[in-house]
């Protein structure tokens, strides 16, 4: 039996589908209730807020007047739970941004609230996230501080500005992805995403705040629930499922992203009413308008995932933030990498070789064999069209369908390559089949010419030179398809260019990698001795007369570090407080006066540089370290806060996995070993130290302390990695570095299984196309030969008369034209005289138009032999037509193995080998973009890529030895043995991590290009 929902308000039933919570009526009373309320706001950006004080604070602070240690500068803002001032801390000089509770909201419960919300924020320490410095009471007033963004809102800046242009929009959505993201990860639900809560610096970084209404999805949260009765947010920003007061996930923060997106491109909300009621009827009930309606320019792509974002069923959005990612990506400024020719031929013959199978299905099924197929055609030239017809339309769709649909088709799925438009969405369906028919027939234009005008079989089957120049001809014209392919036009074919499509490789999204790091919380807490605000955990030694302790913040949940230094010592220096980025470690406070002298700086989890360098770090970590340090010493250089000591016992690891550099010297207890790695002294600026600084950290990360090797670069990395290492000393400057380091972050650090396995599988495509057109001749050979008893012999006897026009062949080697037309005369006069089987199709394949005049010719002139002439023809043929009887066809099931392993070796494996020597690899591995190198890093030689090449091939080489031993003794068990072996060795060499059999033999490792 079915169950209804209803309604909780006013229990009607709900409408099927309709997301449980308030009936459209009660959600309209609710919203007109508030809407009449007397204490209804409006905030920034749009922001309902019922039940928040109307007009300015009052009793609060005053602009341009002290409170606390604070002077307020302007009012920023004003939310739910608090007002927002600039203000600056006057023993500081640091601006920073200060949010004050509301006089009103005095209640503890308001006060617990407006805690929780600091605490929630304090938990996420990421550059797209804005940093909680701490919090205290002013004058029994509960105050946040926060990082200051002197850019202001994305708001702000799309009220002075006007909507952003494409790239723009979708690089500070990717910015929001990443804060929410690592806020998720942390247990948080932001819960009220949208313009006015995202912050732009004048660098155009993007930092999420306003945790206001966020939630934390972990256990220790003691209020995660909202007040009944009290409704915040921007309606036009809530999904559905938030409106109606349902759980939320991140799909609900995922429909806010969408909304903003949407508002940034168009300036527009996606919902928009004259009134809150009508306002929330639209967002729960309406289907939300294409950004496109209002700006033309949007991509189709991206506007079909901004709809995705804002579908009313959760489970309809995009299941993680890394999918909604890796679909805006492709709109980002970050230009997309050009395919290369290499994998676009590897795509094309994957896509080729499904193409092909597929049609060969369909032929079989249709026809029953391809002789009939053939035979139907050149006896009806409407089933020939329809088959020219029926055939590309296939191709076409095929190919023009999976790009408008998905953008690739399966071969440039597998290859990792996208087909976009030059706004970088998908193509629409008339420019992708555009695309698809200049592709799929432009090459075979002589080729079906040649075959209409004739009507010949002989025009694409059989061995002549026509045959063999049409068949070029595909090729060549194919080239000139691609003629106009260069670097500098992102490989663009003709196809390309009049259809206004790339072909691109998807991005590599890796995530930044993180230690191995757990943090107990601390038990006890509130007894422990106290400095300041935070209560001392353990003291973790001295350096100098400064000692250094770890702290904790009671009102924030989190760790800090404190340096307790003698009376009398100076504080820090002004630039230093005012740091306030992820490279650095942030100072939080400190107190110079008789009741102490300290400084409190953020807690990092993690552990210092030097004591990871006990081993090898990956290249895949080591990257990242090294933008992060570029990009601080950048801005750093910018700011003229560059450290005054570079050293390797200055770089602090997160738990994060993210580098920052230390101002100040540590115990060693925080420092690790090998302090005394300094690095190079210090420079007057400081900014020509910063590239052998961050040559040092290259070296000693990635060949490890205990691995001492030559200055060079050591470690088996991407070529591309070693590259930009060895050309380090030569880039001018962090930013020049950090510019450097920036796209190698998206590209592959490894081969990994899944490469190597498609490798193995772009050999072994053509082989098992091969193995299988051999079965299928074989079989049709064998029912043909059935069928037409006798016509393989005549075509071998015939191919006699042939063989003697060749100028190679010696004269007087064969025999002369009488006895062959006598023999041919007496034992094939009854199949030439059979007009069904003389003009079938296979005898016409497979006997020349020459060969064919010459047998007519010899029932003419060789009718009535002598029997003299007669016994000499057969004495003279009679040996050779044996032969040709039992090598006419191959032995059954046997030849198939031989005639895979020969097609891997001979077109593969043997170029393969060849490849390796004159170029350090074949086809596949250059489009897989896989190289080898030593156990130093160094590129493999051509003589150790050609031994590992033997020992690759191997196995092929001796199956197909063990398919021939197999086909001579007519025994399938060598060729078992040998097919078996080289699956077994090939997938064994799969299942080895990071180097294959091969590989272990040759002393090789295999890495990205």
């Amino acid at each position: 039996m079915s169950t209804h929902q209803t309604c909780p308000e006013c229990g009607k039933p709900l409408a099927e589908g309709t997301l449980k919570g308030l009936c459209p009526e009660c959600m309209l009373k609710v919203g007109l209730a508030a809407d009449s309320a007397p204490e209804t706001c409006v905030g920034p950006g749009g922001t309902v807020v019922l039940g928040a004080p109307q007009g300015p604070p009052q009793g609060g602070p005053e602009e341009g007047r002290a409170f606390g240690r604070y002077r307020i500068l302007r009012r920023l803002g004003q939310g739910g739970m608090g007002v927002v001032y600039e203000a600056e801390e006057t023993d500081s000089g640091r601006r920073v941004a200060l949010k004050v509770i509301h006089q009103k909201l005095g209640a503890p419960a308001d006060r617990a609230r407006f805690l929780r919300e600091g605490r929630l924020a304090a938990s996420v320490n990421h550059p797209n996230c804005v940093y909680v410095y701490g919090t205290e009471e002013i004058d029994g007033t509960p105050v946040i501080s926060m990082e200051f963004v002197a850019g202001g809102t994305l708001q702000d800046r799309l009220a002075k500005h006007g909507p952003l242009t494409v790239p723009r929009a979708v690089d500070v959505v990717l910015q929001i992805i990443e804060g929410l993201e690592a806020a998720q990860e942390a247990g948080i639900l932001h819960r009220d995403i949208k313009p006015s809560n995202c912050f732009e610096n004048d660098e155009g970084l993007v930092k999420i705040g306003d945790f206001g209404l966020s939630i934390s999805t972990l256990p220790r949260d003691p209020g995660h629930v909202t007040e009944a009765g009290l409704m915040v947010g921007t309606p036009a920003f809530c999904s559905p499922e938030q409106l109606r007061g349902e759980e939320l996930s991140a799909r609900s923060d995922m429909y806010a992203v969408g909304a903003t997106l949407f508002h940034l491109l168009t300036g527009r909300l996606p919902f928009e009413g004259q009134t809150l009621p009508l306002l929330i009827s639209q967002a729960i009930e309406k289907r939300a308008p294409s950004p496109q309606v209002y700006r033309k320019e949007i991509p189709t792509g991206l506007a079909r995932e901004i709809l995705r974002c804002l579908n009313k069923q959760p489970l309809e959005r995009f299941r993680s933030y890394a999918d909604l990612r890796r679909a805006l990506e492709p709109y980002a400024s970050t230009a997309p990498t050009p395919a290369t020719l290499g994998l676009r031929i590897l795509a094309g013959i994957l896509d080729l070789a499904a193409l092909s199978l597929l049609g060969l299905i369909l032929g079989l099924g249709i026809f029953g064999d391809p002789f009939s197929m053939l035979e139907r055609m050149i006896e009806s030239p409407t089933w020939m069209m329809g088959f020219i017809v029926f055939w590309f339309s296939m191709a076409v769709s095929w190919y023009g369908i999976s790009e408008w649909q998905r953008g690739a088709t399966p071969g440039k799925a597998l290859c990792g390559l996208r087909v976009l438009r030059l706004d970088r969405s998908f193509p629409r369906l008339p420019q992708a089949l555009a695309r698809a028919a200049i592709y799929t027939t432009v090459p075979v234009i002589p080729y079906w010419t040649v075959m209409l005008v004739t009507r010949d079989p002989l025009s694409y089957a059989g061995p002549t030179p026509g045959t063999y120049v049409l068949s070029l001809s595909y090729y060549a014209v194919l080239g000139l398809l691609f003629a106009t392919a260069r670097r500098r036009n992102g490989f663009a074919a003709v196809q390309d260019w009049l259809t206004g499509t790339r072909v691109v490789s998807r991005a590599v999204l890796e995530r930044r990698p993180v230690l191995p790091f757990t943090e107990p919380s601390p038990a006890g807490v509130e007894t422990r001795p106290i400095v300041g605000p935070y209560h001392v955990l353990e003291s973790l030694g001295k350096a100098g007369e400064a000692e250094w302790m770890e702290g904790y913040d009671l009102r924030l949940l989190r760790r800090v570090l404190l340096r307790i230094v003698p009376p009398g010592t100076p504080p820090l220096p002004t630039p230093l407080q005012c740091v306030s980025r992820v490279g650095r470690l942030r100072w939080l406070s400190g107190r110079r006066d008789a009741d102490g002298n300290w400084d409190a700086f953020e807690g990092v989890g993690g552990q210092p540089l030097p004591c990871l360098l006990e081993q090898p770090q990956p290249w895949g970590q080591v990257r990242f370290w090294l933008y992060d340090l570029a990009a601080e010493l950048s801005a750093a250089e910018r700011d003229g806060s560059t450290p005054a000591v570079l050293g390797l016992d200055r770089v602090w690891i997160t738990r994060e996995g993210r580098a920052k550099l230390l101002d100040l010297p540590t115990p060693g207890r925080l420092s690790g070993p090998g302090s005394d790695d300094a690095g190079p002294p210090p420079s007057p600026d400081n900014a020509p130290a910063a590239v052998p600084f961050l040559g040092n950290v290259a070296k000693m990360a990635l060949q490890g302390r205990g691995n001492p090797g030559p200055p060079a670069v050591t470690g088996r990395m991407p070529l591309h990695a070693r590259r930009l290492l060895e050309s380090l000393p030569g880039l001018k400057g962090a930013q020049a570095i950090a510019l450097a380091l920036r796209p190698l972050l998206r590209r592959a650090t490894e081969v990994t299984r899944l490469r190597r396995l498609a490798v193995v599988s772009a050999c072994i495509v053509f082989p098992l196309m091969a193995g299988l057109g051999a079965f299928t001749g074989v079989a049709m050979m064998e029912r043909w030969q059935r069928e037409n008893p006798g016509l393989v012999e005549l075509s071998q006897v015939l191919n006699l008369w042939r063989a003697k026009q060749s100028p190679f062949i010696p004269r007087g080697t064969l025999p002369d034209d009488r006895l062959i037309g006598t023999y041919v005369a007496a034992h094939y006069g009854a199949i030439i005289t059979n007009e069904p089987i003389w003009s079938g199709a296979m005898a016409r394949i497979f006997i020349p138009p020459d060969a064919r005049e010459f047998a007519r010719r010899s029932l003419q002139d060789y009718a009535s032999p002598q029997a003299e002439e007669l016994a000499e023809a057969e004495k003279v043929l009679t040996p050779l037509t044996k032969t040709s009887r039992t090598a006419s066809l191959p032995p059954g099931p046997l030849f198939i193995p031989l005639m895979i392993w020969s097609a891997l070796a001979i077109y593969v494996g043997i170029p393969a080998v060849i490849a390796a020597l004159a170029f350090r690899g074949g086809l596949v591995l250059l489009a897989a973009g896989v190289t080898y190198v030593r156990r130093d890093g160094t590129q493999a030689s051509r003589p150790r890529l050609l031994w590992r090449a033997l020992l690759a091939w191997s196995p092929a080489f001796s199956a197909v030895l063990l398919s021939a031993l197999a086909l001579g003794l007519n025994s399938g068990w060598p060729a078992l043995v040998g097919t078996v072996l080289a699956m077994i060795l090939t997938a064994w060499s799969l299942c080895l991590p990071e180097r294959s059999l091969p590989d272990r033999f040759a002393g090789t490792w295999p890495v990205p290009r």
